[in-house]
């Protein structure tokens, strides 16, 4: 969950989460729909979809239980390099290097260590060093200690030095520096994107449709275009089209709007109420259609923009 995503984003989602599923059996056992329903709203939906392809491989092939290795665990569906050693040390003491954003940041400073951040060189030297650290008998509190280092007082900016327990032992502090390290590209600045979408109520019960492919794969959206890049005209057609398909048509002016930044994109979203005869037959006839009470809705497996829309029409 944290991939990505901030630690207030966590704390609000994870309890819930984990009540849900309490134990990787009950993980694979879970329909898609549940898991993604319960990690909604946390974005990266890719994650959720292979944290439970990882549980199913556990019950199949490891009895249930987690395997210790870190090249056993780099076989599991989502576990990459950096989440395989990391569980690896913090849950089993392996001597596993893990070198998360924050472990980078605050090696990279404590050694000085030059290079681009994200560069394979760069990643390699701390690798390296992070390997080096591993020599007491409780590897996974040393690698516990350095992110809790980089998140809570060596930060990406306005590092806290004078509360830091290295602080004498910092190469970059001692450079005047410690910023510096590593070195980031500058970030670029995020495309608008015009964005048309359909709010259809009928009965007190809205008309939704499931995403087929892409990173939303399998998640509920209103009526929507393809994002136009910032032309709201194209967006507009692009919607028409969409409805036209499902034998509806749209009011002339939007209801509301939405704002929402996904990485470097930032979505304009004109809000339309849509209209048609045909529509409560859909959820019978399209098989991708349905109509969703605001109270499933709210337990859906739908992402964030979508809850951003129906609050924006008082759906939600």
């Amino acid at each position: 969950m944290l991939q990505q995503t901030t630690v207030e984003a966590v704390r609000r989602r994870y309890p819930a989460f984990l009540a849900r599923f309490p134990d990787v059996a009950t993980l694979a056992r879970a329909r898609e729909d549940s898991v993604l329903a319960a990690w909604s709203g946390l974005g990266y939906y890719a994650r959720a979809r292979n944290l439970r392809r990882a549980a199913r491989e556990i019950v199949r092939r490891h009895g249930g239980f987690l395997p210790r290795e870190p090249e056993a665990l780099r076989r599991l569906p989502g576990l990459g390099e950096y989440t395989a050693a990391a569980v690896a040390a913090l849950a089993y003491g392996a001597r596993a290097p893990a070198a998360d954003a924050n472990v980078t940041r605050v090696v990279s400073r404590l050694l000085a260590i030059p290079g681009l951040a994200g560069s394979r060189r760069h990643r390699s030297a701390v690798l390296d060093r992070v390997g080096r650290l591993l020599v007491s008998g409780r590897p996974g509190d040393v690698t516990a200690a350095l992110m809790d280092l980089g998140q809570g007082i060596c930060t990406a900016r306005r590092p806290a030095c004078a509360r830091c327990p290295v602080e004498s032992a910092c190469e970059g502090r001692r450079r005047g520096n410690p910023e510096a390290y590593p070195a980031r590209r500058p970030r670029a600045e995020p495309a608008r994107v015009a964005v048309a979408a359909a709010f259809f109520e009928e009965g007190g019960r809205a008309l939704l449709l499931r995403r087929r492919g892409g990173f939303l794969d399998g998640l509920w959206e209103f009526p929507s275009g393809p994002p136009a890049g910032p032309s709201r005209r194209a967006a507009r057609a692009g919607l028409a089209r969409t409805l036209a398909s499902l034998g509806l048509s749209r009011d002339p002016e939007p209801v509301a709007s939405v704002r929402h930044t996904v990485v470097n994109r930032r979505l304009e979203i004109e809000v339309f109420r849509a209209r048609g005869k045909r529509a409560p037959l859909l959820g019978q006839s399209e098989p991708n259609a349905r109509w969703f009470s605001s109270r499933q809705l709210a337990r859906a497996a739908i992402p964030t923009l979508t809850r951003k829309i129906a609050r924006s029409v008082g759906f939600l």
